[in-house]
């Protein structure tokens, strides 16, 4: 999945949003609410259609704010960019400029070298004491249809996407898992793609939800939920309970 709607999985013109992602947004205002950065300057790399960055931007504040993501088009580019938020296709195209907070959310299992990716922006765009936000599907055992489709080339414990973030010349200040929920459902599909190989799904995911406005908040607050009990069970108990989706909050 990418960042709003990942630009692969987009089909026109969306009637709603799906619930994992309008959860996963609740879930990364309030990590970021937790970090207390005064008016960041936001950069955020595999930005999708900017759904994410527009909610950072509206309900945490920002100074400035980029999008970038190398499926968007020039014409795509323009319409969605304002006063205060831009959007770009090539990291090149703002060479030189510095954020506050870096986000990489759902991005670095697209990439065959992600340690690379990652030190270069670090190296490039990360201002001094700036924040990384990264995030990525968790498990191996768990790559099914969905991440063939969307060219991952793979998924990762937190341990492993923390060895990538080290190795990149980052700190690890918090991780953790996201949507502990929805697990059995992917290791579901998993196994029926293993047993069923020729019937498996050529639906790309979040873009092609279409269920009733009832059951996209229902199923919006059931993950918001299911997170809630994550992070109490981290915060005050020290259990980290695994999830669809593993994440780190780093620093230089």
């Amino acid at each position: 999945m990418g960042q709003g709607v990942d630009l692969s999985e987009q089909r026109g013109p969306l009637a709603q949003r799906h619930p994992w992602e309008t959860a996963r947004a609740e879930v990364v205002v309030g990590t970021l609410r937790r970090v207390e950065l005064q008016r960041p300057r936001i950069l955020d790399i595999g930005c999708g259609d900017g759904f994410l960055l527009e909610q950072l931007c509206r309900r945490l504040g920002c100074a400035s704010a980029v999008g970038q993501d190398i499926h968007l088009s020039e014409q795509q580019a323009e319409q969605l960019s304002r006063p205060g938020l831009r959007f770009v296709r090539r990291l090149e195209t703002i060479e030189g400029e510095r954020f506050d907070l870096m986000l990489l959310l759902d991005v670095l299992e697209h990439v065959q070298e992600p340690q690379e990716l990652l030190e270069r922006a670090r190296r490039l765009h990360l201002a001094p004491g700036g924040r990384v936000l990264i995030s990525v599907p968790a498990f191996q055992g768990l790559f099914s249809d969905h991440d063939r489709a969307l060219h991952h080339f793979r998924r990762y414990s937190r341990q492993q996407i923390s060895d990538v973030a080290l190795a990149s010349g980052l700190k690890v200040q918090a991780s953790g898992y996201w949507f502990s929920s929805l697990l059995l459902p992917r290791a579901l599909t998993v196994v029926k793609e293993k047993l069923l190989p020729v019937q498996r799904s050529k639906t790309l995911g979040v873009g092609a939800w279409r269920a009733p406005a009832w059951a996209t908040r229902a199923l919006h607050h059931a993950l918001c939920f299911d997170q809630r009990i994550t992070e109490w069970a981290q915060e005050r108990a020290g259990l980290v309970i695994p999830g669809l989706s593993a994440w780190l909050l780093c620093s230089e």
